[in-house]
């Protein structure tokens, strides 16, 4: 740490990861029900080396081959020495979320970026999320570390332009989409990318092949075990249960939806074969997508946008147990007991969620404004290393559509962090700078 600001910045970060590693042993609450799938594919590989994320003792069903990749399980087994100890898990992800904050404060400094400690502290203490998951026994902090090494070797790649850096890269590519199905696609930007700057890095475009190729490979083996050419079972089940049941509870109500999603479930279930039932799953959610395209895309965006904002109440509640003592929800009160029933519900619950959620939505809405300005000062003076950073975000935002929650930020969430921060200094400088003037 080069000043007594970074290290603030590096104290901070230890201390708040410190705190909430203890309050997730407190509470022993530090898995979600994607948690027991991971699990279970860890202790699967561990004990017969078959790549399954459910009981093997149970009746076997194909979608639990591919619903989650390989990599974070084989995380979960080496980090947790050979699953004896599931804290080290925590353990490993704390550092790597520490690491990866300062990575990435070290990638704008070395594009000459000038970060405001003070700011940066406080939107880290507003963003409780990465804390959150940095003690859950899910893959985010692993993406996240993943997602800013790539930016990380970007730069590197352009300053060095070696055969070496580039197969590093187009590496951490695989690893992404290893660890989270959704960075298949990334595979397009990537050899785009490549051609685009192929008289500045020769080998890029060549070594963007790499990821395609790993690709394919992963796909064949899938096919191998199930029959079904797929990256994840997760995509299809995401578009049928999410996707499209989201968007019709948006259009005709929940009942509506869930009369449709049931119908289509019955209608796959006749079908024995697995491969042609995945194929006809995606088919008919499409199909329904497109009857209505133009709704649909706008409730996409709605939902990727929505990710800025949501400040979390289901990570808080989850993590603080605060679900387990607050079983009665807040429609259920207002329709029982009307606006009066309002108060009630607000005195059943936990004091530090109530204060957290307002502020953490009001700096959701100051990091946004960020975020924005930085991209209208700095848009007609894009380097190569931006464009990238504004390809990486677009496609995580963009893709995560109606699933869009606190969640989903997280993999992205330092580099936005940041850019926020250089952004919201920016404005400020702006605004007292035009109150300057008029005074004078």
């Amino acid at each position: 740490m080069k000043s007594k600001k970074d290290r603030t910045i590096l104290y901070f970060l230890i201390i708040v990861h410190i705190i909430f590693f203890v309050i997730s042993l407190y509470y022993g609450n530090y898995y979600l029900d994607d948690s027991y799938e991971y699990f279970w594919q860890a202790k699967n590989i561990l004990n017969d080396f078959i790549f399954y994320s459910n009981d093997l003792n149970e009746s076997i069903d194909n979608r639990y081959y591919t619903k989650r990749p390989p990599l974070y399980s084989l995380f979960i087994i080496v980090s947790s020495i050979f699953l004896k100890w599931k804290i080290g898990v925590l353990i490993f992800q704390n550092i790597i979320s520490v690491i990866t904050i300062l990575m990435t404060i070290k990638i704008f400094e070395s594009l000459k970026f000038q970060i405001n400690k003070k700011i940066l502290l406080v939107f880290l203490a507003t963003s409780l999320s990465q804390y959150i998951y940095a003690n859950l026994l899910m893959s985010e902090i692993v993406f996240q570390f993943l997602i800013v090494s790539l930016l990380y070797q970007f730069t590197i790649v352009l300053k060095n332009k070696k055969m070496k850096s580039v197969l590093i890269f187009q590496m951490i590519i695989i690893l992404l989409f290893l660890t989270k199905p959704v960075f298949y696609l990334f595979v397009i930007p990537n050899l785009v990318f490549g051609l685009f700057l192929v008289k500045r890095i020769k080998y890029l475009w060549l070594g963007a092949l790499i990821p395609i190729i790993a690709l394919i490979g992963f796909s064949y083996w899938n096919y191998t075990r199930t029959g079904s050419y797929e990256i994840s079972s997760i995509q299809n089940i995401n578009l049928k249960d999410y996707n499209l049941k989201y968007f019709h509870t948006n259009v005709y109500g929940a009942k509506k939806a869930l009369e449709i999603n049931e119908k289509i479930t019955s209608e796959i279930n006749e079908i024995k074969e697995y491969s042609n039932r995945e194929k006809t799953t995606k088919k008919i959610a499409i199909n329904y997508l497109k009857k209505d395209f133009l709704n649909y895309v706008l409730f996409h965006f709605k939902g990727s946008v929505r990710m800025l904002f949501d400040p979390g109440r289901f990570d808080l509640y989850n993590f603080f147990s605060a679900e387990k003592s607050n079983k009665v929800g807040f429609l259920k009160i207002l329709n029982d007991e009307g606006y009066r029933g309002i108060w009630n519900y607000i005195k059943m619950q936990p004091l530090f969620i109530l204060i957290s959620l307002p502020i953490i939505l009001f700096f959701n809405f100051i990091k946004i404004a960020g975020f924005i300005f930085f991209g209208i000062k700095n848009c007609t003076k894009l380097s190569y290393s931006l464009w990238f950073m504004v390809i990486l975000l677009g496609y995580i935002i963009g893709l995560t559509g109606p699933l869009g929650a606190s969640r989903f930020m997280v993999p992205i969430l330092p580099i936005y962090l940041i850019i926020a921060v250089i952004g919201i200094e920016s404005l400020l400088k702006n605004y007292l700078k035009k109150l300057y003037l008029k005074i004078q």
